[in-house]
């Protein structure tokens, strides 16, 4: 096995907006299934991981973008396992259309007890096959999200209700679900006028079928928004997305 793989994908009409660009928690569905792929294909993903009751979830993610793809790109999508500590593995990747590097993504991603729900050590049987190689594809990885909110300073928000096509393999909301509902309050304020050139993503808590979600937002800075989706059951923030924009 190489530390390296290559996946093709074709960005597709149903994979992009009105003005033909790519939806961004399409890159989400991107990675998410490259990572897959790579792992369930080496024998370290979710497939071999069942057999001894754990899981992968992915706790951090960030995103790099250069430019947006478009209706009909071409693209290669690079992934690997850049560390391994415990019950913690780092993945990197690297979207490209031809020779123009578009995206770069880091992601920091748990291992858990199915019947804890709590982080569990990697086995040793799969970290001997996973070869990291530590190089970083974003400028220093994955980061925790702190928040400086002034009160008053929140959005109206968008309260929804976690359906069916929110879930995932795992019976969890899947981390682009939480993308697409972000992106569908901003649209209230001209999202089609912006480019999105960041993201640094926090999954804090899992969220299932039928819990009642409030997502919101404020502007940090210029340009730089920090969005919160809490759980109204808990009154708990289950992910924070921190985004900049050009």
């Amino acid at each position: 096995m190489t530390a390296f793989k290559s996946y093709l994908y074709q960005v597709r009409s149903y994979h992009t907006d009105a003005s033909q660009r790519l939806f961004v928690h399409q890159i989400l569905n991107f990675l998410q299934d490259a990572a897959h792929n790579h792992a369930d294909g080496n024998g370290f993903g979710q497939k071999q991981l069942e057999s001894r009751d754990l899981f992968w979830v992915l706790s951090r993610l960030k995103i790099e973008i250069n430019e947006l793809p478009v209706q009909d790109d071409s693209l290669v999508l690079n992934t690997w396992v850049k560390s391994i500590n415990g019950s913690i593995s780092e993945r990197e990747f690297s979207i490209a259309r031809g020779e123009d590097v578009l995206i770069n993504a880091s992601s920091l991603w748990f291992c858990l007890s199915g019947k804890t729900q709590k982080p569990a050590k990697i086995p040793e049987e799969y970290t001997k096959i996973m070869i990291p190689y530590s190089h970083s594809a974003t400028k220093g990885g994955t980061e925790k999200i702190l928040v400086d909110n002034p009160m008053g300073k929140n959005s109206t928000g968008n309260s929804i209700e976690v359906k069916y096509t929110d879930i995932d393999m795992v019976n969890h909301v899947n981390n682009a679900a939480y993308m697409k509902w972000v992106t569908n309050e901003m649209s209230m304020f001209n999202y089609p006028e912006r480019q999105v050139k960041s993201l640094t993503i926090n999954y804090l808590e899992q969220a299932f079928l039928g819990d009642p979600i409030m997502v919101s937002h404020f502007e940090e800075a210029s340009q730089l928004f920090v969005h919160e989706v809490r759980n109204m059951s808990t009154d708990k923030v289950v992910c924070r997305i921190k985004s900049t924009w050009r």
